[in-house]
């Protein structure tokens, strides 16, 4: 009985309608958007948790997107070196600063169907030599997987 539940299970969440997909995508375009709405507001004296909101928002204003798929983590200057940031011990509080890199990593549910994005953005506008150094690596690095 139990083996018989588990592969019903297994094959439900690896084998998806047609419907299923249109979800998929429909969840990843909004948080998508969200995402892009984010960095356009983004600016030097911003609190983290206002990108977190504007993020939350948008998936639920522009998307019908009411629940995130996780906590959001917003992590500015030295945040994203701590592990799942923005949690009720390490919420996203603090201000951004000139110079900042913010790391988001923030996706909405819709109807059950969650999406993950994490991006990084440089808050003032623009990458530093050192920033757009490591940001170009880290692209390069995940283009050549995708290519694969």
């Amino acid at each position: 009985p139990f083996d018989t539940l588990f592969k019903c299970m297994v094959d439900c969440r690896v084998i998806k309608t047609a419907a299923e997909i249109d979800l998929m995508r429909y969840t990843h375009w909004v948080s998508s958007m969200a995402h892009v709405e984010v960095m356009r507001a983004a600016k030097v004296g911003m609190m983290e948790y206002q990108l977190e909101s504007l993020f939350q928002h948008h998936t639920y204003t522009h998307g019908g997107c009411r629940h995130m798929s996780y906590t959001c983590i917003c992590a500015c200057g030295p945040n994203p070196a701590i592990m799942h940031y923005g949690h009720a011990g390490r919420p996203n509080n603090r201000e951004l600063e000139d110079g900042d890199i913010a790391l988001l990593d923030m996706g909405a549910e819709y109807h059950c169907y969650a999406s993950d994005i994490t991006c990084s953005f440089p808050v003032n506008g623009k990458f530093t030599d050192d920033q757009l150094m490591i940001y170009e690596a880290v692209l390069a690095a995940q283009v050549a997987v995708i290519e694969m």
